[in-house]
């Protein structure tokens, strides 16, 4: 059984400035899902259930109280798609998104399979001052740099955007010196430096899909690296690592943006 210690504060976790731990490598934080329902108010016109301390909970002309797996199998939907607690994993509607409060860390040990071999030159350096999300983070003297190939979670997919950055904060802490790889565009059209980063001799893009924090996305015409990406997702996914553990993608960010979900 893995041995489970609580988890750091999320600040701590996003590398604010003044954080001096460096977590290693494969020390990654995972989540874990609370057993006890939750009393949800249903509001029986709309059929959307709200949860205990938000605005309209016990609080719509017509509703009922009943525990959050039961709300679901009658069909009813979480206001702004966000669930109030966890459920069971044999509950109809699936696992929930874990809680802020449900963040724990644990010791994943060593991959079964290793990273992308580390090319030998047309690297830059980088010193990770900021991470900005799970996917861009900011170098010294550099600016914003997008990890290509890969995609997290977004600000508005809580809690899983900042499990996500807390996995990159893990894998990478503040204050790493990262080498970059650079592969046919330099910038996107944000003005964002794409890149593949290297943090000893795994690559950082490939770890945060292997390890759960992202999935793989193409962008023609930086894709060295897709296919081995592609795999990297496929992996984690079967084996059930970080967001996949609660089914933390079960809107793709991709999806996400366009409002497909």
């Amino acid at each position: 059984m893995k041995q489970v210690v609580s988890v750091l504060l999320a600040a701590v976790l996003l590398g604010i400035p003044g954080h001096a731990g460096h977590a290693a490598p494969h020390r990654i934080p995972h989540l874990s899902l609370r057993q006890e329902p939750t009393k949800v108010w249903v509001n029986t016109r709309s059929s959307v259930y709200h949860c205990p301390g938000t605005r309209y909970y016990g609080n719509t002309v017509s509703g009922e109280y009943l525990t959050e797996p039961e709300a679901r199998r009658r069909g009813n939907r979480p206001a702004g798609g966000r669930t109030c607690g966890p459920l069971r994993t044999n509950d109809s509607a699936g696992p929930s998104p874990a809680t802020p409060r449900s963040l724990i860390s644990s010791d994943t040990g060593i991959l079964p399979d290793v990273s992308p071999t580390k090319p030998n030159d047309a690297l830059s350096t980088c010193e990770l001052v900021r991470i900005v999300d799970g996917d861009t983070i900011e170098c010294r003297g550099l600016g914003s740099v997008r990890l290509i190939g890969v995609d997290s979670p977004e600000g508005d997919q809580e809690p899983f955007g900042t499990a996500a950055s807390a996995g990159l904060a893990s894998l990478a802490p503040v204050g790493t010196t990262l080498l970059l790889e650079q592969d046919v565009e330099a910038r996107d059209r944000y003005d964002r430096l794409l890149a593949y980063a290297w943090t000893g001799e795994s690559m950082l893009n490939w770890l945060l899909l292997r390890h759960g924090w992202a999935v793989s996305l193409r962008f023609p015409p930086n894709t060295r690296y897709a296919d081995r990406f592609d795999a990297a997702e496929h992996a984690a996914s079967r084996e059930g690592r970080g967001l996949w553990s609660v089914n933390g993608f079960r809107c793709r960010p991709a999806d996400k943006r366009r409002a497909a979900c």
